[in-house]
């Protein structure tokens, strides 16, 4: 059994410039594309940044919760099951840390399915003051929902790697400095060679992912790498437009290999993933391929990786024709 994409969808572009306003935006819409209502949700995990006003308390994603109505009263409603949701923030890793809650509570029963909302803005809500030189992330948000199929789709194990040094991109709040302004300011730096070092640590990272999960890789050798990558779509978090054709470049595979996320202004950090799954998934790229390697690198520097199979095994080894965009069972996007 594993853990699959049943509904995806991204935040309606409103110029809101409110990450709260767009992460329920896009779990509306989820539910919508899933034909499900909101008391069908059990969890849900907001994997959000940067924020409304620099919020710290409430949670996040109790306020995400409300307006979307998840099981607000459960003791009134018919099968009176409570929801829970939380905030988990690992920069653009936490859609992957995300499911890796997500496997663990499907798994146990302890939760039927689990929606991850991801959605980042500046503090100010105003949508011109993202994708900046001073504030690179995009307005923008995203949504999940993750149920379990026993067909052999799905995602595999997340696979974490670091690098020892300086975290690369620091965005903090100088409170000396921004007097009266606080909610509406924040700063974020990056160091000279951040992208160098994101780029070895993706690299490094495919490598550690095909070792483990294809056995094709020894996490050195590139011919390998290049071999299992063969049906494998590359989707990444996209600190720089470029990045994923660098990462493609890097392991010797055409551009084309990895999906680069095109029509939105900046950065789209922790909604980079589902940005990336769903331009691929709209274009028809999925079709040939048999499995996403979803690679994130960001806070720390860290990476997150996961392969997500998009055909289930037949019982004689090969491959099933679904290409993950049908609409049948078993937790393909509907």
């Amino acid at each position: 059994m594993a853990t699959v994409i049943t509904s995806a969808t991204l935040a309606p572009a409103d110029g809101s410039g409110s990450s709260i306003g767009h992460a329920a935006a896009a779990g509306r819409a989820c539910l919508e594309r899933a034909g499900l209502a909101s008391a069908d949700v059990d969890v849900l995990i907001n994997v959000g940044v940067y924020r409304d006003s620099n919020i710290v308390e409430p949670s996040v994603a109790a306020l995400i919760q409300k307006r979307l109505g998840i099981n607000l009263d459960y003791l009134r409603s018919p099968e009176r099951r409570a929801a829970f949701s939380f905030d988990l923030m690992n920069g653009a890793c936490g859609v992957l840390n995300a499911v890796q809650a997500a496997d663990a509570l499907l798994a146990t029963g302890g939760a039927r399915r689990v929606m991850v909302v991801c959605a980042d803005t500046h503090p100010s809500s105003d949508a011109s003051r993202a994708g900046t030189p001073a504030f690179p992330y995009a307005s923008t948000g995203a949504a999940l929902l993750l149920e379990r199929t026993d067909d052999g789709r799905g995602f595999g194990r997340v696979h974490h790697r670091s690098l020892p040094g300086g975290h690369g991109v620091n965005g903090y709040l100088p409170l000396p400095d921004v007097g009266a302004s606080g909610r509406s300011s924040i700063v974020v730096e990056r160091d000279g060679d951040a992208l160098d070092r994101m780029l070895d640590l993706a690299a490094d990272a495919v490598r550690t992912v095909l070792s483990a999960e294809d056995g094709t890789g020894d996490g050195t050798e590139d011919g390998r790498a290049r071999l299992a990558l063969d049906r494998t779509l590359l989707v990444t978090s996209q600190p720089s437009p470029g990045f994923a054709a660098r990462l493609a470049k890097r392991l010797g595979l055409a551009a084309d290999a990895a999906v680069t996320v095109e029509g939105v202004h900046g950065d789209p950090h922790t909604s980079a993933l589902v940005h990336g799954y769903l331009q691929a998934l709209d274009t028809g790229r999925l079709a040939g391929h048999d499995q996403v390697l979803f690679l994130a690198v960001g806070a720390g520097l860290t990476s997150a990786a996961s392969l997500y199979r998009l055909t289930a095994p037949d019982t004689d080894g090969s491959d099933g024709s679904d290409d993950g965009t049908g609409s049948g069972d078993g937790g393909t996007v509907r």
